[in-house]
């Protein structure tokens, strides 16, 4: 897609240009050639593939995962509640809202479900 190639590119050219600074600031003030600490090559490009059974896959095991100090949970617990009562005063996320509001509007779920029902029963297009 060309609109993507063009963003990609532009950012692409902006990363450059970073790396170009850094460059001439590491030399400029550590008085060292930055190949010194550079890796030599640059690691395997990212590839675009499809994602759909993986994201399905943490929906169904992870979508009620929140931390509890430096782990996780999957039960809300008082300090989650507590965050959460504070910033939503009892109402739905917007996001929630916004979700519930084109359900009434189209009679229908805004999301396509390709590859079957949702992973979590709560969350499917029916409820």
């Amino acid at each position: 897609d060309p609109k993507v190639k063009n963003i990609w590119e532009l950012h692409l050219n902006m990363e450059l240009e970073h790396l170009r600074l850094a460059v001439e600031m590491f030399k400029r003030f550590d008085g060292r050639d930055p190949e010194e600490v550079l890796a030599p090559e640059l690691p395997a490009p990212v590839t675009f593939e499809p994602n759909k059974a993986y994201l399905r896959e943490l929906i169904a095991t992870q979508i009620d995962y929140t931390t509890l100090g430096t782990g996780y949970v999957q039960e809300a617990h008082e300090r989650f509640e507590k965050m959460q009562e504070a910033i939503m005063g009892g109402e739905k996320a917007p996001s929630e809202r916004v979700i519930d509001d084109n359900r009434a509007k189209n009679g229908r779920e805004y999301r396509l479900q390709t590859e079957g029902e949702h992973p979590v029963h709560s969350l499917a297009a029916n409820r």
